[in-house]
This record gives structure tokens, C-alpha cells and sequence, in this order.
């Protein structure tokens, strides 16, 4: 897939539009693999302050769909939350948007392709295997009436965060000061490492 295909298949025309929580769903539960230099293109042309709330905005909707007792996999999802939030709300120039889009693609392709949670059902015992996007979504039905199960995500927590490291505490505190707005400079996270 190319930018062309990619902006087709998010029915928009260019870039700047980018800028709809729906076209963001789009974009992370897509079932086709995207790499990086798919896009960078993307995220280099929208708006970053935009492109963080939508980013955000997301996560939170995908932690609010999680079964309850979800610990570990909540703890991970938020991590890479403010991971994602931090890369893009402070990129200065091409190469931040580069590693955003980089830590984007891997995070899209985990969670909707990759990533393993089996779920049990309550009522027949049959054991289904689904990504995490699906399980997300298997939990949302069932608060709605739907069947239930029981979720084992230990499979779904090989995602490792070294790519990018974060200081939670100080992304917490700046999200806390700016009332949402998060403020992080990766410089100066690099130098206390």
C-alpha cells in the first residue's frame, strides 16, 4: 500500500484531512499491514496537535472497551498511549514524525494483525483465538448483551516498549499542568538516560 492507496482507503483527499476520530479508527484497525514509509507521508502532512488528540482519543476509547480485570494489557495500552502521544505532540521536525510513524505502525500491525488473546466462551467452552482488536471488540458486544467470555491476554503482552523510552511520571505531570495538553522533550529525556 502507497500513500495514494492509503488516502483512498481512508476516503480522504490529502494529508491535512486527517483529522476525524472515525478516519483515525480506520487508520489503527486496518486487517492490511502498513509499514513506516507508508505513513510518514500521512502524519507529515496532518496537523500534530491533531494528530495527538486523535491519538489519544483513541486509546481511551480502546481502554474503556476492555473487559474488566484487565490489568496488565490496560497497563501496556496506556504505557504506549502516552508513548505515542509524547512522540507526536513534540516532534519538531521530519525525523520525530519518522520515529511517530515508525512506533504507529508497529503499535497498528500488533494490535490488529499480530497480537494473540484467546478468549473462552462462558456458555460452550470453545476457545477462539483473536487479535487484540477483535477482543476489544468481543468485550464491547458483550456489555451490549452479547456472548461472554473469558479474555487471557498473556499472549498479547509481547510488545516491547525499548524503541522509545518514556518517562510516565513527567508525561503524567505535564498532561496534569497543561489540562490535557501533554508537554515532553525527548532531549531532554535522553540526556537523564
Amino acid at each position: 500500500m502507497d500513500i495514494n492507496e492509503l488516502l483512498e482507503y481512508l476516503d480522504i483527499e490529502e494529508p491535512s484531512q486527517f483529522e476525524y476520530f472515525e478516519t483515525m479508527a480506520d487508520l489503527a484497525e486496518s486487517e492490511e499491514y502498513m509499514d513506516p514509509e507508508t505513513l510518514f507521508p500521512l502524519f507529515d502532512g496532518a496537523d500534530g496537535e491533531t494528530v495527538a488528540r486523535l491519538t489519544e482519543d483513541y486509546f481511551e476509547d480502546i481502554l474503556e472497551g476492555l473487559p474488566e480485570n484487565s490489568g496488565e494489557i490496560f497497563s501496556l495500552l496506556h504505557q504506549i498511549k502516552l508513548a505515542l502521544t509524547g512522540l507526536i505532540a513534540n516532534s519538531g521536525d521530519e525525523s520525530d514524525i519518522r520515529r511517530f510513524a515508525e512506533e504507529f505502525s508497529r503499535f497498528r500491525n500488533w494490535y490488529s494483525i499480530t497480537s494473540d488473546v484467546e478468549l473462552v466462551s462462558e456458555e460452550t467452552g470453545e476457545r477462539l483465538h483473536h487479535s487484540l482488536r477483535d477482543a476489544v471488540t468481543a468485550s464491547r458486544l458483550e456489555k451490549l448483551g452479547g456472548e461472554k467470555y473469558r479474555y487471557d491476554f498473556e499472549n498479547a503482552l509481547e510488545y516491547e516498549l525499548d524503541g522509545y523510552t518514556v518517562s510516565v511520571a513527567e508525561l503524567m505531570a505535564a498532561e496534569d499542568e497543561n489540562r490535557g495538553t501533554i508537554v515532553f522533550d525527548p532531549e531532554e529525556d535522553r540526556e537523564e538516560e
